[in-house]
């Protein structure tokens, strides 16, 4: 169980769930495959081959470490729409969690770059008021858009104010339009 399930709150319902897409690791994962292939030149060099161990570990070590983090960094974050609130939580020891109500969000923004409309993640940005809040690599950030609107519009109909017949309405303080 997340942190967003553990603070969902009485009759808050999760609408959707998203999570980093796997496009993420990529860079960390060609760095070790690079790694590989330059111990596997270093082996068939003949001669002095150690510089090509060298670069073999430097970029081995580095995809790695970077693949660790990613992976820490996948499995802490968190991405939801509630029928109340957008909940994203990431982090380890230094937790940072922000909870958007669904009234103050007031505008949405996808940023996809070639690559991220061919494999389906991109960043999205969400404002409220003066604040903008970006979110990187998310897994079909279409469908967590649509499930932002989707809940934005469940509140505003439940929110709207009933319509007032002429025969209910009770006029206003001050002088009538006849008076005038």
């Amino acid at each position: 169980m997340g942190y967003i399930e553990k603070n969902i709150l009485p009759g808050e319902v999760i609408a959707y769930k998203a999570g980093i897409h796997w496009f993420y690791f990529l860079s960390s994962i060609i760095l070790m495959i690079l790694g590989l292939v330059f111990l596997a030149i270093g082996f068939s060099v003949k001669g002095s081959s150690q510089p090509w161990y060298i670069l073999a570990a430097i970029a081995f070590a580095w995809g790695f470490i970077q693949f660790v983090a990613r992976l820490l960094k996948k499995a802490t974050t968190e991405y939801a729409v509630t029928n109340r609130r957008v909940i994203l939580t990431s982090g380890i020891f230094n937790r940072d969690a922000l909870d958007l109500m669904l009234a103050k969000c007031e505008g949405l923004r996808i940023s996809q770059s070639l690559f991220g409309r061919i494999f389906n993640y991109g960043s999205i940005l969400v404002t409220t008021g003066e604040v903008t809040n970006s979110f990187d690599f998310i897994a079909n950030p279409g469908k967590f858009r649509n499930a932002i609107t989707e809940q934005l519009q469940a509140v505003q109909i439940a929110g709207a104010p009933q319509s007032i017949s002429k025969a209910d309405a009770r006029p206003q303080d001050g002088p009538s339009p006849k008076s005038l």
